[in-house]
């Protein structure tokens, strides 16, 4: 029904999601819905939702949900969209005004979609400096996985995903684990398809002291930091021919965070030839958690 859907996961986040609201009012391409899932908040989102859609400017869909996690907000969020395209903005981030308007026209470009997933461009601060690398201008196209770990291609993009793709790559869920990094879900992406690029910025990012990058430290992330290294080795997301160091650095960083978060994934790795890799990898997990363990919430 929409080009965009627009989808704001959000918790207790109503002291800030009038920006986003704003920026959105601004945006120069109007055919999108703005598909905002409350995970179980308890301050007054509601009835601030309830306020801009009284207003009757924008398309705007509101869905309540106990607290799981953004990852579980993003599963439900994927499955209610009615957009083409699903452009994940943050609670605390904003949008420059041409946003959905250049990846219209980024995605537009292409007249052969196959293997093609989205639209990939720049994150910026308020001040309006990049953040991290651009995109490499070689291609027009890339895997994910290889601008990062082969081109060297730093910090946070912004993606917009086909929605239809995103409904074949669902976030995995598991009681008591609330966070879980979009790795899991984008690189895995990455095997099969690449994205559009811009080096045009489309998202403003603020990273908050109640957010999810300030506390990479808490016990409640950590446990999630170790389940993706669990999940990433079990799919085999970074193969050795494609990526050797990451294949290695799964294996590390999978005892790293376990021994970190007091969990242990060992019995649920599913291939002996990865459980003898973890084993070896092992010491070097157990260093870099020593170093890191004073840190812990």
């Amino acid at each position: 029904m929409y080009k965009f859907t627009v989808f704001t996961p959000t918790y207790n986040r109503s002291y800030i999601l009038e920006n986003l609201y704003n920026d959105l009012k601004e945006q120069t391409f109007k055919d999108f819905e703005w598909l905002i899932v409350d995970d179980g908040s308890t301050d007054d989102t509601k009835d601030l939702v309830n306020k801009f859609k009284n207003e009757n400017l924008l398309t705007i869909r509101y869905i309540y949900k106990e607290n799981g996690g953004k990852h579980t907000a993003i599963n439900l969020g994927v499955e209610k969209a009615l957009g083409e395209l699903f452009f994940i903005v943050d609670s605390d981030d904003g949008l420059v005004n041409d946003s959905l308007e250049v990846v219209n026209e980024t995605w537009g470009k292409s007249h052969d979609k196959n293997g093609l997933c989205g639209v990939m461009g720049l994150c910026v601060y308020k001040n309006i400096d990049v953040v991290g690398t651009d995109i490499p201008e070689d291609k027009s196209s890339y895997h994910l996985s290889d601008l990062y770990y082969k081109l060297g291609m730093k910090g946070d993009k912004t993606l917009v995903f086909l929605t239809d793709i995103l409904r074949k790559y669902p976030f995995p869920e598991r009681d008591g684990i609330k966070f879980l990094p979009e790795s899991i879900v984008w690189n895995e992406i990455s095997k099969d398809y690449k994205m559009l690029c811009t080096n045009k910025p489309l998202r403003v990012v603020e990273y908050l002291e109640d957010g999810l990058t300030m506390n990479k430290f808490k016990k409640s992330s950590l446990r999630g930091r170790a389940l993706e290294y669990l999940y990433l080795t079990n799919q085999n997301t970074y193969p050795i021919d494609r990526y050797p160091y990451m294949w290695v650095k799964n294996y590390i960083n999978l005892a790293r965070y376990s021994l970190l978060s007091e969990s242990s994934y060992y019995k649920e790795i599913n291939k002996f030839g990865d459980k003898f890799m973890y084993g070896v990898c092992f010491p070097l997990g157990y260093y870099k958690y020593l170093k890191q363990k004073k840190h812990v919430k």
